[in-house]
């Protein structure tokens, strides 16, 4: 059959793709596979905390200079995943995509309590600031609007002014495993059980490859306690 008319195919072979190639030294499966967490991220946390998602911003940029005081004026950023924000009850989710257990690092969970304790507004001027020294104008006016279209930023010839307030913010992590049980950690399990009423031929085989994935750490996790050979 014509894959215009069944796409299954394609998507089968783009998983099995994934799933091979995860497995190769330099492959960052991450970087491949944050579109397809990011299709189901308003399921996930109206699932897990129960708050509807309006906007999505992705690779979020925090200014270093806003959250470490020895870099005060270093206007670099660090970025977070995904920002998940929930309007209607005052409430932001900064999401941390981790598909390797053993790469979270504590250097960034820093970062992230730091901008959770700084919140919306002062993270808001930091982006100012960036925009301010930054070349790559285009690619911040469009960040620009769709933090407009939330109401945190106003972008007026060229002029950018901090319009945001104090949100709740939680930091999420979505990550293999859960085994001390965190109530701000979604492991790969939770979502596949939060997407397992989707009969869709995409959302089965994403399903799919998450227990392939979930399954496939638990093989490294058993190598990596291994006692080296006496």
């Amino acid at each position: 059959m014509d894959n215009a008319l069944n796409p299954k195919p394609l998507i089968d072979k783009l998983f099995s793709l994934l799933d091979e190639w995860r497995n190769l030294p330099a492959y960052q499966l991450e970087r491949r596979a944050d579109i397809f967490f990011a299709i189901y991220l308003d399921t996930i946390i109206k699932k897990k905390f129960g708050d509807g998602i309006d906007f999505i911003v992705p690779e979020f940029p925090i200014r270093i200079g806003g959250i470490l005081e020895e870099n005060e004026s270093v206007n670099l950023s660090v970025k977070i995943d995904y920002v998940a924000v929930c309007e209607e009850a005052k409430k932001v989710y900064f999401i941390e995509l981790k598909t390797d257990q053993t790469s979270r690092r504590e250097k960034q969970d820093l970062y992230l309590q730091k901008a959770k304790e700084i919140n919306i507004p002062a993270l808001m001027n930091g982006i100012i600031q960036i925009y301010s020294a930054t070349i790559q104008k285009r690619k911040y006016n469009n960040l620009i609007a769709l933090l407009s279209k939330i109401g945190w930023l106003s972008l007026d010839k060229d002029v950018c002014r901090n319009t945001s307030k104090d949100y709740e913010i939680t930091v999420v992590y979505i990550q293999p495993t859960n085994s001390r049980n965190a109530n701000n950690i979604i492991s790969f399990t939770d979502v596949a059980d939060y997407l397992s009423n989707q009969s869709d031929d995409l959302t089965a085989r994403f399903v799919k490859s998450l227990e392939s994935w979930l399954e496939n750490q638990s093989e490294e996790n058993s190598v990596l306690i291994k006692k080296p050979v006496m």
